[in-house]
């Protein structure tokens, strides 16, 4: 007797729901015959609102948008999307001289010189009034300069520079919503009134408000913060972080552009008295908002920081508040079911990585398929790899929070001093009081490597402003003139790269297809050669930049990273 799946369920809708739809179409209509492969239903309340506040990703979305076969063009004008470089940190820490300290944390990898890691020689030297990130890649000025990530009329998904994007996150939803259903995805439109057990502990059906019951082999909880399978039905325990993680509030406005013409391309994360604020531009306009501790302001002290900070373009508004659900399910799959997205676990958006965690969690669980048995070796090693995604996140977002140097306000100085810090983060703390990260102390790493932590410490300035006293002394040997050799190279090439690129919000005329004279190719990118989830990305090393006359002549790409 055939024992596969027949059907998977998922309840839930809004990007969780739907990305997990959509990247198990994908993956079943690659790998399996159309008889072989499990039917796809979404149970979507119509009562419920998306959320619609996780407007940034991470590089790996350009990578899973082209695997999904979706336009990249039809994706910018459905979702208002823009691109994004990185992210700039904005008064999180002090300099030596009290000086507040801004910097972009970019999607790109230093370097290796004469074998050693270049984030080694700039700490020995130093680069004039340039910081780590300016030194080693170009994402920085673009940023400055509202540039784009690519030049004009570059084939879709083409990765000149590492980038992701900012997304109207309810207009993603709607567009996944149109994508799946037309490849064949089931959705039904209902509300869940119960959900039933049998004697195995396992979900059996779930009674719909208008279709009844609707039995059950494998389901997917994409309920949000209320866990409403895994959670409520099934009673699995959740992990409060808040030992961790301070804040467990967050309010959002969307607002205009202060200036149309001029479209950033990174998302700003400023911190203020209690928190920090994102501003995320899109192509139509700006989101933005506000995540707190409530231990630390009330709703309505938050309320008013917040449009203080925005100034004029807050003026009126009313922001609406959200409360947070900081920590994780202890097992994501229980029984027949696998929580997926909020409904699974939530860790703060700094980093902009909620669709990253559920872009892993759907392959991963697509990996480890089971029969209708449920298979206990496959659940548990699915548990074993989200335990691991959840701390490696956990350990890079309490990093940007232990390493604060502020005393302006007791948020930061119980953040740096009350908060509990992993144990494996707190170890490599110590380790890097004497030498910089390296490739091996992060056993982890599907988004956060040791170079991404390199450019936090060297972003923050930390090792000039008393931790790791005396360190430079420690570096090994180094000569200055291979780091300044390169750089001189390297800055005349970037003043003409920089001359090269285009406006940010001109690339994104072209790309909608806007401009009188529209340049965007519409020819596809070659398939990319994808790490499997959980593998270390390969080391990306930083060449001479190609100078102007090259790039426009083809013999040399703009790819630096």
């Amino acid at each position: 007797m055939n024992n596969r799946l027949q059907k998977i369920t998922i309840v839930g809708g809004g990007t969780a729901g739907w990305m997990t739809a959509l990247l198990l179409e994908m993956v079943f209509s690659r790998t399996s015959a159309t008889k072989d492969r499990p039917r796809i239903c979404l149970i979507e309340s119509p009562n419920i609102a998306t959320v619609g506040v996780g407007e940034a990703t991470v590089p790996r979305m350009p990578v899973t948008l082209r695997q999904a076969g979706i336009s990249e063009r039809d994706f910018f004008r459905e979702t208002n999307a823009s691109f994004k470089l990185g992210v700039k940190f904005c008064n999180w820490n002090k300099d030596a001289k009290g000086k507040r300290i801004d910097y972009v944390n970019p999607f790109a990898h230093g370097q290796m010189l004469e074998g050693l890691e270049a984030a080694e020689y700039f700490l020995r030297f130093g680069n004039g009034d340039r910081d780590f990130t300016q030194s080693i890649s170009p994402h920085d000025d673009l940023a400055r300069l509202c540039k784009g990530a690519r030049l004009l009329g570059q084939p879709e998904f083409e990765q000149r520079f590492g980038y992701a994007y900012h997304l109207d996150a309810v207009k993603f939803a709607g567009m996944l919503t149109r994508v799946c259903t037309q490849r064949g995805v089931e959705h039904i439109r209902d509300e869940v009134q119960s959900v039933e057990l049998n004697e195995q502990g396992n979900v059996s059906h779930l009674m719909l408000e208008r279709a009844g019951r609707h039995d059950i082999e494998m389901v997917v909880d994409c309920t949000g913060f209320r866990g409403l399978i895994i959670n409520q039905a099934l009673g699995e325990p959740f992990m409060d972080y808040s030992d961790y993680l301070p804040n467990d509030r967050a309010m959002a406005l969307q607002i205009e552009h202060p200036n149309p013409r001029k479209i950033e391309s990174v998302t700003r994360s400023t911190a203020l008295g209690a928190g920090w604020t994102w501003r995320v531009p899109l192509y139509n306009r700006v989101g933005t908002g506000y995540v707190y501790s409530s231990a630390h302001r009330t709703d309505d002290q938050a309320a008013d920081e917040y449009l203080e900070w925005l100034g004029d373009s807050g003026k009126g508004a009313t922001p609406r508040v959200i409360p947070m659900r900081i920590g994780r399910v202890r097992n994501a799959w229980v029984k027949n079911c696998v929580a997926i997205g909020l409904a699974g676990g939530f860790i703060e958006p700094l980093e902009s990585t909620a669709i990253h965690m559920v872009d892993h969690a759907v392959r991963w669980f697509a990996e480890h398929l089971p029969t209708r048995d449920i298979e206990p070796s496959l659940r548990d090693r699915y548990n074993r790899q989200m335990n691991k995604l959840y701390d490696e996140v956990l350990d890079f977002i309490c990093l940007h929070y232990k390493l604060n140097n502020r005393t302006d306000d007791q948020y930061w100085i119980d953040a740096r001093t009350e908060m509990k810090v992993p144990d494996r983060l707190a170890e490599n703390l110590e380790l890097w009081k004497n030498r910089l990260p390296m490739q091996h102390d992060v056993e982890f790493a599907t988004l956060f490597d040791h170079r991404v932590y390199q450019t936090v410490l060297l972003g923050k300035q930390v090792y000039d402003t008393g931790y790791g006293t005396g360190i430079r002394d420690r570096i090994r040997p180094l000569r200055k003139d291979i780091w300044f050799q390169w750089w001189k190279g390297a800055k005349v090439d970037l003043a003409q790269i920089l001359k090269a690129m285009p406006d940010h919000k001109t690339l994104l005329r072209d790309i909608r297809g806007e401009l009188k004279q529209p340049t965007f190719a519409m020819a596809k990118a070659a398939q990319p050669t994808v790490p499997m989830p959980g593998a270390a990305p390969e080391p990306v090393v930083i060449q001479n930049m190609p100078n102007l006359a090259e790039i426009q002549s083809g013999k040399k790409d703009l790819q630096l990273f």
